[in-house]
């Protein structure tokens, strides 16, 4: 139970971040050294192309078969343009 009590009250509590004192930038290094490395960059910038190629591949795809159906549509439509009103 005392547990629990502990748990809920430390829920309550803010606590604030605790941050060292003797941390400061000093010159240009220190504020490079709190970025990603090159590396990072370089594998997110290759798979954000990965995916734009594949979405466009399949953008491609389906524009292909909007073709297609619009196509189907338009001679569905010839040919009930064609047919005579009684027989609808």
């Amino acid at each position: 139970m005392k547990a629990l009590k502990l748990v809920q009250k430390s829920k309550t509590e803010k606590i604030p971040a605790k941050l060292s004192k003797d941390r400061s930038i000093k010159d240009n290094d220190d504020l490079i050294d709190l970025f990603p490395l090159p590396r990072y960059f370089q594998v997110h910038f290759q798979h954000v192309h990965e995916n734009i190629h594949d979405l466009q591949g399949e953008l491609a795809q389906l524009k292909d078969y909007v073709a297609k159906v619009d196509d189907k549509l338009e001679r569905m439509m010839a040919l009930l343009s064609r047919l005579p009103e009684h027989a609808l």
